[in-house]
């Protein structure tokens, strides 16, 4: 007897260094808070070997202004960026028509806010530099054995 299955042609991963166009803030970045990032594949296409892949780094910034001199007092303010990006993995094996599948997509050790131009109240123009890791894999439907 037979029947049709997925069966996995492979996996791959790889990283890619996303940098942005220099950010300005209208609002100094005084004290950084945290840093709020997603990553999401929109599209992937298999190719002979390979796979191609379309992808959106979605990073939020909170920070601090700095505070009034006489009250202490200041805001907590978010800058929000989208930085979309592609890339591909080698995949010997893979061919058109097969199956592709997001196993991960998320931020790797490198997440950096690099100043370009900074004064007393904070940075007021930086960029940004992530590694972004991504791991596909690939299936196709295959007649099997039971």
């Amino acid at each position: 007897m037979r029947i049709k299955t997925e069966v996995v042609v492979g996996e791959a991963r790889t990283q890619l260094l996303i940098v942005s166009d220099p950010v300005t803030f209208h609002t100094p970045v005084y004290s950084l808070l945290d840093e709020v990032v997603e990553v999401s594949i929109d599209h992937c296409l298999v190719c002979t070997d390979k796979v191609l892949f379309n992808g959106t780094l979605t990073k939020n910034l909170i920070y601090k202004e700095r505070p009034h001199p006489a009250t202490g007092e200041g805001r907590i303010l978010y800058h929000e960026m989208k930085l979309p990006f592609s890339g591909f993995v080698a995949l010997p094996g893979a061919k058109p028509g097969d199956n592709c599948q997001v196993e991960s997509a998320g931020v790797g050790d490198g997440n950096f806010l690099v100043p370009l131009m900074a004064d007393a109240a904070g940075i007021r123009i930086a960029v940004e530099k992530v590694i972004v890791e991504v791991k596909l894999k690939v299936t196709r439907v295959e007649q099997v054995a039971v």
